[in-house]
């Protein structure tokens, strides 16, 4: 086999393997890809060393690596210290998600999209993940599924944009050499659907009057009245909750945004935890299912179907915010930190470091009025 060059390694096109050395060989991949590979026999047992990507580690570098390792193995050294095997893609994907780039129904979505679509990379090593294979995964979904398949494809490259951080892959293959092969897909944006203000005190009536169960009704009502989403709800548990200080703390952790978030409760608010409370030794969860653990995003969307409604659990933040922009005397950023958005610009925020508290407050006070039918006709 003949010796390749530094002026031939530029132009061959065709995949298959290229001899560099006595035991360097260069590995020319469909995909384009090219590695280098030493074979070389260590106590008496061939082995085969991966010594880089190509043009990441240039010729001149790996004939140089390979001749180093010959000379330790002819000394009865080993050529490389031994390097622990990569994460599988399913380890990888836990340790992202110990971080803050998932939170909340996120996390649930993901996991459920991984096992559905792409279980195939789970259990494989992220340094043996090809490009072609994602895209195996990817496309049929992008056809039929688009958002789910934009969705996917940036789990799996957050996933191994982390191993590719981390030493253990050297390309993301899922970035963004992997954009012309997708097919073209229009943005479009998703509303999900919410009650108009007007109709909520009836919705919240037929809700407290429904015959599902007693957690389900509180939690929904209880994510109305606060206007909080719907896994912090069914998320809050008892350590959260200060009841004499009408006050619940979110934890970053639990938070969309990464940043513990303060809720004024309201006395209605308040009154709807309480008559939980003789369910406070089933569970530490406020809102627990009959097994004692959180209430499925199911669950609660299937109570508002029961009682004819239409909109989603979410859109009850909708409702809030139309409401305190149409009828309450109140500032677009106390509306906006009621619902734990990011108000201001960077400089801003560096300057104003209230959470306006109080002023909230009053607000969600006036919007339990609301919910309740207590408002002025």
């Amino acid at each position: 086999m003949e010796r390749i060059t530094a002026k031939r390694l530029q132009s061959l096109r065709k995949p298959g393997r290229y001899r560099a050395d006595q035991t360097l060989y260069l590995i020319l991949e469909p995909s384009g890809s090219r590695h280098w590979v030493q074979r070389i026999v260590v106590g008496g047992r061939r082995r085969d060393l991966g010594l880089g990507s190509y043009p990441l580690t240039s010729l001149a570098e790996a004939r140089e690596r390979a001749y180093e390792n010959r000379r330790r193995a002819r000394q009865g050294g080993d050529p490389l210290p031994r390097v622990p095997a990569a994460p599988t893609f399913r380890q990888a994907a836990s340790k992202v998600q110990q971080g803050t780039h998932w939170r909340g129904r996120t996390r649930e979505n993901r996991r459920a999209a991984l096992e559905t679509y792409a279980a195939g990379l789970l259990d494989r090593g992220v340094d043996r993940i090809r490009r072609e294979e994602v895209l195996r995964i990817l496309v049929p979904v992008y056809h039929e599924k688009p958002a789910t398949g934009r969705r996917l494809r940036g789990w799996i490259r957050g996933v191994l944009a982390w191993a590719q951080a981390h030493g253990h892959v050297e390309a993301n293959v899922c970035g963004e050499m992997i954009d012309a092969a997708l097919p073209s897909v229009p943005k479009v944006k998703e509303h999900r659907e919410a009650l108009p203000y007007a109709q909520v005190p009836a919705a919240l009536a037929a809700v407290a009057a429904s015959t599902a169960s007693a957690s389900t009704r509180a939690c929904l009502r209880f994510v109305a009245l606060t206007g909080v989403r719907s896994g912090e709800a069914r998320g809050a548990k008892w350590s959260e909750l200060d009841l004499d200080a009408r006050t619940w703390t979110i934890p970053a952790a639990r938070m969309k945004t990464g940043v513990s978030h303060r809720v004024p409760l309201s006395e209605a608010a308040v009154r709807i935890v309480e008559s939980m409370c003789t369910l406070r030794g089933v569970s530490d969860l406020v809102f627990p299912s009959a097994q004692g653990k959180a209430l499925s995003p199911s669950t609660l969307v299937k109570a508002l179907r029961a009682i004819g409604c239409s909109a989603t659990v979410h859109g009850f933040r909708t409702s809030f915010r139309t409401w305190a922009a149409e009828k309450a005397d109140t500032t677009r950023d106390i509306a906006e930190m009621c619902l734990a958005h990011v108000v201001g610009s960077d400089i801003e925020r560096s300057y104003s470091r209230t959470d306006l508290f109080e002023k909230r407050r009053l607000l969600m006070e006036q919007w339990a009025a609301w919910c309740l039918g207590l408002h002025a006709s």
